[in-house]
């Protein structure tokens, strides 16, 4: 019975052991995910994207000791978030900044993202100093309280975040699910009409660290008009590459172009299958694909695509449901949007 009672407690201390030992490395992976020495260099731009003087810009506008201070600030008020993830979420903002250096609407569609802005502006001063340096005047933040969805608005984000960054599982968590939205079709007939002069006056704030980048998306989109137009000559319903990873999502944006233009009433019918391919699922080559941003070509309808990004994506990005997603919604935190 001694020998029994012996028995059972050693193996108990096995059992608990093992138990501990799973917490443990499954917390290490956690941390591991998070770790902020996975963040894309260059704060994840594409490759062929001419964005050097506006990053340069962005660089010299923010003061290191400020943003040391924007840090302690914030995880003193946030002490169940970490260093890295605060700076995912600082990554994230200042890919938004950009955004609103360049459109003339930049709603901000992530409450995460959104509470180190809040936190920035805390600091008046220097956030002013900020602003001033980099777009010329304050960079405004204001709620937007609408309790009606911005879908048309969120769409075009998507489209411009795609065509700059690559996109990474924590882009997708923190913004909430990209592509879920057909394009305006205004907007698409006006590119495929326009003047590019025209359209840049119309939808974006040129100065000069900026301009090449601004002329650069008006290219990129006036040519996904002409191709979506000439793929619906050949095939109505399209061909287009299924997103089976992380990373470069610009094939999804000719997808989304394709069935704004042509299914917008259905878009979503259409779209879903080819954004919602679960790339969790399928990346391979990376153990904390949540945030490593990488990506290698996988094989949907047809191939194509771009080369890969300063942040390691390549062609096939892809993109998986965000995880509190469900059926229509857009999985946007910020619901629709705040303006800044």
């Amino acid at each position: 019975m001694v020998i029994h009672l012996v028995i059972g407690v050693v193996t108990g201390a096995l059992v608990l052991a093992g138990v501990v030992t799973g917490v443990v490395v499954l917390a290490t992976k956690d941390r591991a995910k998070l770790a902020k020495e996975n963040i894309p260099e260059h704060l994840g731009v594409l490759t062929d994207v001419p964005v050097t003087p506006l990053l340069e810009k962005l660089d010299s506008s923010l003061n290191a000791d400020y943003m040391e201070q924007v840090k302690y600030r914030f995880l003193q008020e946030h002490p169940k978030r970490t260093e890295d993830e605060f700076e995912w979420r600082l990554f994230e903002l200042k890919r938004y900044f950009l955004l609103s250096n360049m459109l003339k609407e930049t709603p901000m569609f992530s409450a995460e993202v959104d509470e180190v802005w809040h936190t920035m502006l805390l600091f008046t001063q220097k956030y002013h100093t900020f602003s001033d340096r980099f777009v010329g005047k304050m960079l405004h933040h204001t709620p937007n309280t609408s309790p009606t969805p911005a879908p048309q608005e969120r769409a075009f984000f998507d489209w411009v975040f795609s065509h700059l960054f690559t996109i990474t599982e924590y882009s997708w968590k923190s913004w909430g699910s990209f592509f879920r939205y057909p394009l305006d079709k205004k907007i698409l007939q006006e590119f495929k009409e326009e003047s590019n002069e025209w359209l840049i006056n119309r939808y974006f704030k040129v100065n000069e660290a900026n301009r090449g980048t601004v002329e650069y998306l008006v290219m990129q989109m006036k040519q996904q008009v002409i191709h979506a137009e000439e793929t619906y000559h050949v095939d109505s319903k399209g061909q287009f590459t299924k997103q089976r990873h992380y990373g470069e999502m610009t094939n999804l944006s000719l997808a989304m172009v394709f069935f704004s233009s042509f299914y917008f009433d259905d878009y979503w019918k259409y779209a879903s299958e080819y954004t919602y391919a679960k790339a969790a699922n399928y990346t391979s080559g990376c153990s904390t694909a949540i945030f490593c941003g990488t990506a290698s070509h996988g094989q949907g309808h047809q191939d194509g695509g771009h080369g890969d990004g300063h942040g390691g994506g390549g062609h096939d990005g892809g993109g998986s449901s965000c995880s509190s997603c469900s059926g229509g919604s857009s999985c946007s935190s910020c619901g629709s949007g705040c303006s800044s």
